[in-house]
């Protein structure tokens, strides 16, 4: 005789467990979108989607309580809305395609106006569990085609490629249920062989979970370590920063790649700390910062060098296009910046910079910088608010052009 009865899972008991294991984790998510700036939208809407999984397994649970159609229309309904805010909750925190994910409330509608016309035309209620079934399936694989192009641009991402599987294999599970109707998956009795749903429910509920806690992380690490890289005032890279990566862009540039260093330095910023105080140097300071952060292309590095000043490094750019870009930004200064008591304030730049071409190995970047800040103190001599190329530069590291 065994010491302890025999206990196995029973349709009723993993309803129970899908619905707390939805429900505590909606809690932690709300909870948790109160102490993460920037990343309440997605914990809201993670807890929005976990809270309708909690109602349709209590839904089913009360399945006797509840009148006519209430019966299968609300554990449907909410499955379905889950289904489709986690769609959302992952694509507002990855940035993705806001309305592709909204078509999924299209899918959801479908399916409904689909089950309510069957039980107007008296169905039986396997035909209702295989409409349901084939709506989750397909809002399931709709979310799987959304979620696509994540794994593409991380390839090697294990809570995305998790996700993906999730939803490959749920989406595939209810096509299946759907296509055999004769099973009774909201039955509450029978064995469990029978109610295969219910595990890949809360295989999927968790697993997505899961997936979902470990891209906010990562998403939190990065933010974290972009605020890090970034000066507090202008919003470009700090100074040590910029060399790292700028460094790092010489060593992995090929043989014949052009590049420019410039250097540029707020005209006569002391005065304007002087005359008007520093909170209005700090917005001259991060005007300039915007205007040249506006102006750079994706590839290019913008970093605050120290004080009023700051450095670039423009990749394939000769001499003529760094010319160019040069003058569009002296342009731009000729704006004014306006103040809030309504006075404009003129500023200006003084620029130096170097062109060279990469040869064997990559310059010493602080040996191009001083051969632009060189150039930037001949164009201040030269009546400042204009750009002076640095000339002469030494050969064998690499050559001038």
């Amino acid at each position: 005789m065994p010491l302890l009865p025999a206990f196995g899972p029973t349709p009723g008991s993993l309803f129970v467990c899908l619905g707390l294991c939805a429900l505590i984790t909606a809690v932690f998510a709300a909870n948790a979108s109160r102490g993460m700036p920037g990343f309440e939208r997605p914990l809201r809407l993670w807890a929005a989607a976990l809270l309708c999984v909690a109602l349709a397994a209590a839904g089913v649970l009360a399945r006797s309580l509840l009148p006519g159609p209430l019966s299968y229309v609300v554990p449907n309904l909410a499955m379905l809305s889950a289904v489709a805010t986690m769609g959302l909750s992952f694509a507002v925190l990855e940035g993705g395609h806001l309305r592709r994910a909204r078509w999924s409330w299209c899918l959801v509608l479908l399916t409904m106006a689909a089950l309510l016309g069957a039980e107007a035309w008296h169905a039986p209620y396997a035909v209702l569990a295989g409409v349901g079934a084939l709506g989750l399936g397909l809002l399931l694989l709709h979310g799987a085609v959304l979620f696509l192009p994540q794994l593409r641009v991380r390839p090697r991402g294990r809570p995305e490629a998790w996700v993906l599987a999730s939803l490959l294999v749920a989406a595939a599970s209810f096509v299946v249920r759907a296509a055999s109707t004769a099973t009774d998956v909201w039955s509450p009795d029978g064995p469990l062989y029978a109610h295969p749903m219910l595990v890949v429910g809360l295989v999927f509920v968790s697993s997505c979970s899961l997936a979902f806690f470990c891209m906010l992380h990562e998403r939190q690490r990065v933010a974290l370590q972009q605020t890090y890289q970034r000066d507090s005032l202008t919003g470009l890279y700090a100074r040590g920063v910029f060399f790292e990566k700028a460094q790092a862009a010489l060593q992995m540039a090929n043989v014949g790649d052009v590049f420019a260093v410039v250097m540029l330095d707020l005209d006569h910023f002391k005065r304007i700390n002087d005359t008007h105080g520093h909170l209005v140097g700090d917005k001259v300071i991060a005007h300039a910062a915007r205007l040249l952060n506006g102006s750079v292309r994706l590839g290019d590095l913008a970093g605050r060098y120290g004080g009023e000043e700051f450095c670039l490094l423009l990749h394939d750019c000769d001499a003529e296009r760094a010319g160019r870009f040069l003058q569009r930004v002296l342009l731009r200064t000729e704006q004014p910046l306006s103040l809030r008591d309504g006075r404009s304030l003129p500023f200006s730049f003084s620029v130096g910079f170097v062109i060279f071409r990469m040869e064997d190995k990559a310059p010493p970047l602080e040996q191009l910088l001083d051969r632009a800040d060189q150039a930037l103190l001949q164009a201040k001599a030269q009546g400042r608010n204009r750009a002076v190329q640095a000339l002469g530069c030494s050969a064998g590291m690499y050559t001038p052009v």
